[in-house]
């Protein structure tokens, strides 16, 4: 099996193809590129050939830890000119808008909040527990329908409690 084969494999980001990875300062670098030659906004659907230009730094993506390692998938984006939205950086399938994070990473840390608390789960994804909030509220966004609520009418409450023993005075 060839090297790059594997590698894709290993890693299962959609839409890319895994170039190298390597060890650099305790941390795995997986350099990666995208396989559509369109480029795509990140903030609505429009989607050209033509780019702007090319960033002249890498993006870089926090993604699940390999081996106990934290691992960046790294890639040069190119920017393009939305009519709506001006130049922006291109769309990447495998994160989602304004993000440093890849979408497994924030699907495992939103699903660590179901179980346990922020601190706990920013310690063991070694990230700052703001982060968690952040993370929280982009995946809620994304997965929750924002019309859930509109045809509430009344809410019930069984009982309320606020000092010991229910007494009221």
């Amino acid at each position: 099996m060839r090297a790059s084969t594997l590698l894709n494999s290993l890693f299962h980001l959609p839409g890319v193809r895994v170039g190298k990875a390597a060890v650099v300062d305790g941390e795995l670098q997986v350099t990666v590129s995208l396989r559509r030659r369109r480029l795509c906004c990140p903030q609505c659907s429009f989607t050209t050939r033509h780019r702007y230009d090319t960033r002249e730094v890498d993006s870089s993506w926090r993604h699940l830890d390999m081996g106990g390692r934290v691992c960046r998938i790294v890639l040069r984006r190119r920017r393009l000119r939305c009519c709506e939205h001006g130049v922006l950086a291109e769309a990447v399938p495998f994160a989602r808008p304004d993000s440093r994070h890849t979408r497994d990473f924030e699907d495992l840390v939103a699903w660590l909040v179901t179980k346990a608390d922020k601190t706990t789960v920013s310690t063991f994804a070694r990230i700052a527990w703001r982060t968690v909030g952040a993370i929280c509220e982009r995946v809620a966004a994304e997965v929750l329908d924002p019309d859930r609520l509109c045809g509430l009418v009344d809410i019930g409450v069984d009982e309320i409690s606020w000092r010991k023993h229910h007494r009221l005075t």
